[in-house]
């Protein structure tokens, strides 16, 4: 096939079986999850969007390669810069959004959203490139639909899986800790000191109504993490918009143990599901420690 020279049906077929890979794989990866984000719809319609032109971009790269169309192969470029425009854009709202919420989500936690919604259009764009390149390479009847359906989507799956980080569930386990007051109006959480709450009727409303948690770090990288300040904030974060938050939200950490405390009057008080919540919240990026690296560098 010589530049210029119309497209066959064989490869139109194989851009657009690539196109709908890429853009099934958008929409899974856009499920709406505990964060809430992206609002529905309008939210999710941009994101399928820039998907969908993701996944035409990946499709049609190989062809035009085939074809001697480098001109086409450069709109990756800038189509990548586009994704990136992607990335300051949702850092942005989401910046702006932070003055609405009952807590807001940090600067640090902000950053891991915005550049995981960057990453999933090169998610997308990838797995669209192996379902293109695998039918163009296999070349069968019927078969290399099929293999190439399975390789783009074992790859939108491996992906994922790569990209994706752990939980707050894999560094630590969260307890219910006791609430009371020592000392007159010294509030504490299990053994470890909160705050100086001076009003008797805020101390009643704070037994009443407050819940105590302790997250007990699995190692001692875990502990850095815990005490991390982006951290805790993500974490403060997702409970209160979840379950409301009246007043009150504190965290402190226990400088004997590496244990941090929790505290918070949410409007409904429901201990599962705020330990259900923190266990998901993600490490941040920012915050990922390889203990082998870091134990290497000091050695």
């Amino acid at each position: 096939m010589q530049q210029g020279d119309p497209i066959s049906l064989e490869q139109l077929i194989y851009i657009i079986v690539g196109t709908l890979v890429g853009f099934i794989g958008r929409w899974w990866l856009l499920r709406a999850d505990y964060r809430q984000y992206p609002t529905y719809p309008n939210g999710m319609l941009i994101h399928l969007t820039t998907g969908f032109i993701a996944a035409a971009m990946g499709a049609v790269a190989l062809p035009a390669l085939i074809s001697k169309n480098f001109v086409a192969v450069t709109f990756l470029a800038l189509a990548i810069q586009q994704f990136r425009d992607i990335r300051k854009m949702e850092r942005n709202s989401l910046k702006d959004l932070d003055r609405a919420e009952y807590f807001p989500r940090g600067d640090a936690y902000i950053d891991g959203i915005a550049k995981t919604f960057e990453a999933r259009n090169y998610i997308v764009m990838i797995s669209s490139l192996v379902t293109t390149s695998t039918a163009l390479l296999i070349k069968t009847n019927y078969l290399d639909i099929i293999l190439a359906l399975l390789a783009g989507f074992f790859s939108i799956i491996f992906l994922k899986k790569y990209t994706q980080g752990q939980v707050i569930r894999d560094i630590a386990v969260i307890k219910e800790a006791r609430i009371e007051f020592k000392e007159g109006n010294n509030l504490y959480v299990g053994d470890t000191y909160i705050i100086n709450v001076g009003l008797q009727a805020t101390q009643e409303r704070i037994l009443k109504y407050g819940i105590g948690l302790k997250l007990i770090p699995k190692g001692e990288n875990e502990k850095i993490i815990l005490n991390h300040a982006g951290q805790r904030k993500a974490i403060m974060h997702e409970c209160s918009r979840l379950l409301g938050l009246e007043r009150y939200i504190e965290t402190r950490r226990n400088f004997d143990t590496g244990e941090v405390v929790l505290v918070m009057v949410p409007i409904r008080k429901e201990i599962k599901s705020m330990i259900q919540i923190i266990e998901q919240v993600p490490i941040l990026e920012t915050n990922k420690k390889n203990e082998q690296k870091g134990l290497s560098f000091l050695s």
